[in-house]
């Protein structure tokens, strides 16, 4: 079956692209469009390329600019798959090719299909032991040190990228378009892209910096992967991150860079001790304080899986419904120990300029003072769970953040170098260094946010607000406005339109139907949106809420929208049996278009 798609977003099932035949879709992500593909009775993975669709309009810079860097992501993963194509661990390379068009088209990849589950939705429905979990770190370690040595660095490793076979479970890597390749063409100025709440703090340090806005590139090494790989460990053993991506920007990078995560044996006790240590060396915020490189760190898994005979290795490792263990005593003692270890760090660097130590001190004294507040709360809220059951946390919680701003008032000037007093209007003095620290502000709105840890939690639905002016004037031309329309809510979802999806927060996209009372968009018309599914109620249901942004037309052209899912609300009732992050809806629904997103 041919097809006259027009873009990546269009194929469907029973598609042609060259040989390859389109059986279902993978998922998408910003970069490409995943699929299972057919040919001579053997499945393949098929990976496209997804960059701004040729307009009707002359490409401006920046559709160019953005089209190399996807184009670029493909091709550094086919390198780095034809550079180990013997490796196993990861897919083999069957063919690199563009399409529609032999010179115009998107570039696709095409590698042996890998059948199984993202590590992270493996783990959260087998719950594996320790004994499960470090076979699997051992073969991911493998792989890792492999592509090491041919000088091959992977730059964004996380959960979502590793496949866990169905039947041996063995992990594989998927998703190299990061990867650095010696001689290899650099992605973008700065940082590779990657995932924010795994970025190495050497990563954070380069951000700050700011050379990076004058065209600076950052100096990966492999050192960066290995601290990757201690946050998908933490991951497997905790079920939380060291960092939380729900954080706002600036507050994340500023964790990264000066706190140091719980052990995963204090936020799980059923973690082996010795998995949790290997672990935390790879968080060091030091790269040379890690592991020298992938063999020693897969040297120390195997002394740690010497282990695995006794009975606690063979128990699934369970997560208690409550959350983390409260900290100990033991805990206090250790960060009372860190500081004193930071200190000593600190008297014996080498000098700095006044205004560089006045900033780093303030951020590495204040991270501790922080810690020190957080080890006091926890371990007065550990008493008062035993007296009361744990129904006053919220309260301790803020109240650690007003004992925290109190004490970083009080304290301040104990710990920050001073610099002149200036006088006010009253002829008072006060000393001014948070308001012209840029790391200081951070910390300040920080202070109360590193009171959670990094676990998965529920999206926060969007503000109202207007669509921006020029966005409606654009909707009016097309006569959006005061009509109904239809959609499949997923594409990347099989079955029928009659029948019942299930859908998590996140990104969506989704493809209109034509009807005879449905407004002007065409049939095949593909609308780019963003679903919240948790803490949403309507009419005393739970529900879904869901923006769309943006409409690509069959024809090629990409239109700004405001549209909502179902009526002028939004939101849209779960069907019975919906559960916490899986809601169940109609696979057929409406969308209507605003002028305020409610």
């Amino acid at each position: 079956m041919t097809t006259d798609a027009f873009h990546p977003d269009h194929l469907q099932p029973g598609n042609l692209v060259g040989p390859w035949r389109i059986l279902e879709s993978l998922g998408s992500g910003n970069f490409g469009h995943a699929f299972k593909a057919e040919r001579d009775g053997d499945f393949f993975t098929l990976k496209m390329a997804v960059r701004p669709a040729p307009s009707l309009d002359k490409e401006t810079q920046e559709t160019l600019q953005e089209a190399r860097q996807v184009d670029g992501r493909m091709r550094h993963e086919a390198a780095t798959l034809m550079a180990n194509a013997s490796q196993p661990g990861i897919p083999h390379l069957r063919a690199v090719d563009r399409w529609p068009h032999v010179s115009k088209g998107y570039l696709y990849i095409v590698t042996d299909y890998v059948p199984g589950e993202p590590f992270h939705t493996w783990r959260k429905r087998t719950h594996p032991s320790a004994a499960q979990l470090v076979d699997i770190f051992i073969e991911v370690v493998r792989v890792v040190a492999q592509l090491h040595r041919h000088g091959i660095l992977i730059r964004d490793l996380k959960s979502e990228h590793i496949i866990i076979h169905p039947t041996d479970h063995k992990p594989v890597l998927v998703d190299l378009g990061s990867a650095w390749l010696p001689g290899g063409s650099m992605l973008t100025e700065g940082l590779a892209p990657g995932t924010p709440h795994a970025l190495p703090p050497e990563c954070v340090a380069f951000l700050r910096e700011g050379r990076w806005q004058q065209g600076a590139r950052f100096k990966a090494a492999k050192t960066g992967d290995l601290y990757q790989l201690g946050v998908f460990m933490y991951e497997a053993l905790t079920a939380c991150w060291p960092f939380d991506p729900g954080m706002p920007t600036e507050e994340l990078l500023v964790a990264i860079e000066t706190v140091r995560p719980r052990a995963p044996h204090r936020l799980n006790p059923e973690a082996p001790e010795s998995l949790s240590l290997i672990v935390m060396r790879l968080l060091e915020k030091r790269p040379e304080d890690r592991y020298v490189d992938a063999s020693a760190l897969s040297q120390a898994l195997w002394d740690a899986a010497k282990e695995r005979s006794k009975k606690s290795w063979k128990v699934p490792l369970a997560h208690s419904p409550e959350g983390p263990a409260p900290m100990t005593q033991d805990e206090v003692e250790e960060r009372r120990l860190q500081k004193q270890e930071a200190e000593r760090r600190a008297r014996e660097a080498p000098p700095q300029k006044e205004e560089e130590r006045s900033q780093e001190q303030a951020l590495e004294q204040l991270s501790f003072l922080t810690r020190e507040i957080e080890a006091q709360v926890v371990l007065a809220e550990e008493k008062e769970a035993r007296r009361k059951k744990m129904q006053r946390r919220a309260a301790l919680v803020a109240g650690s953040c007003l004992l925290g701003l109190t004490l970083l008032a009080v304290g301040w000037w104990r710990f920050v170098p001073h610099p002149p007093a200036v006088l006010s209007a009253k002829g008072n003095a006060f000393v001014s260094t948070l308001n012209n620290s840029r790391s200081g502000k951070a910390v300040l709105t920080w202070l109360c946010a590193t009171f959670s840890l990094g676990c998965p939690a529920a999206q926060v639905r969007p503000p109202s607000e207007g669509c921006p002016r020029e966005v409606i004037q654009g909707m009016e031309a097309l006569d959006l406005f005061h009509k109904d329309y239809a959609l499949i809510i997923d594409i990347n979802q099989p079955g029928e339109p009659n029948e019942r999806g299930v859908y998590q927060s996140g990104k969506i996209v989704s493809r209109v139907i034509k009807y005879d009372w449905t407004g002007p968009l065409p049939e095949g018309t593909l609308l780019y949106g963003q679903l919240w599914t948790e803490g949403l109620n309507k009419e005393g249901r739970d529900a879904v809420y869901g923006r769309y942004t943006e409409a690509l037309f069959p024809d090629g052209r990409r239109v700004p929208v405001c549209f909502v899912m179902g009526d002028r609300s939004g939101l849209t009732p779960k069907d019975d049996g919906s559960k916490p992050g899986r809601a169940r809806l109609p696979k057929e629904w409406t969308i209507t278009a605003v002028r305020w997103w409610p």
